[in-house]
């Protein structure tokens, strides 16, 4: 009887530098680190929608461009406003319109529409608020985890952006709860003289995986 292969688990050495963020289908992908992270974010965005594919974008800290979209399609001698039709845009202002945006909005249009990318900007922002009770929070971010876990294992690529800023008191761990839920981590590193995008994470398959969609 043949032997079937077991699909392996390869993860690159933590630390690493690397040229590029990518956002494979049925991964959760993090990249945080200092503002430029948006930048790279765009330029995640600007791959797919090159490839005439959908994009969807969860903005919670407004740091969402359509002029960067248009200027990385011009770069490419593309018409800036095909690409950007083929962007949608959701904008969040509370932790709680970002757990429903999240949780509700998105999953009802990607039902209805084919994404190959979901980018959520700045969740951890908004759920840092100290307006907003612990209870709330810790349920709100549990639901939008599980919500996203759900989505990746449909195939959707999915990568969220987080500014690294100081949490409020008694809410530091949020951002582990993230972190440890995601397939990839990516940091940027930036000094007066450097500018690093290195892995804390990362898992690749030697065989493909299969969704259904």
């Amino acid at each position: 009887m043949q032997k079937i292969p077991q699909k392996r688990h390869l993860s690159l050495p933590a630390g690493q530098r690397v040229d590029r963020v990518r956002c494979s289908p049925g991964k959760l992908n993090l990249l945080y680190g200092p503002k430029p992270v948006f930048h790279i974010s765009h330029s995640v965005a600007g791959e797919q929608l090159m490839k005439n594919q959908r994009v969807a974008v969860i903005d919670g800290t407004n740091r969402f461009s359509p002029h960067t979209i248009a200027t990385i399609a011009r770069r490419h001698r593309i018409d800036p406003e095909k690409m950007l039709n083929r962007i949608v845009v959701s904008r969040a202002f509370t932790c709680y319109q970002m757990e429903s945006a999240v949780t509700d909005r998105a999953p009802a249009f990607l039902d209805k529409h084919d994404c190959s990318l979901l980018i959520v900007f700045g969740p951890l922002d908004l759920f840092y608020d100290e307006q907003a009770p612990m209870r709330d929070v810790h349920r709100g971010l549990q639901h939008m985890i599980d919500t996203l876990d759900a989505l990746k294992k449909q195939g959707l690529a999915i990568l969220v952006t987080s500014q690294q800023i100081a949490a409020p008191r008694g809410r530091g761990h949020l951002f582990t709860s993230l972190k440890t839920k995601t397939d990839s981590v990516y940091r940027l590193d930036m000094g007066e003289r450097h500018f690093a995008l290195l892995i804390e994470k990362a898992k690749s398959f030697m065989q493909k995986n299969h969704f259904v969609r």
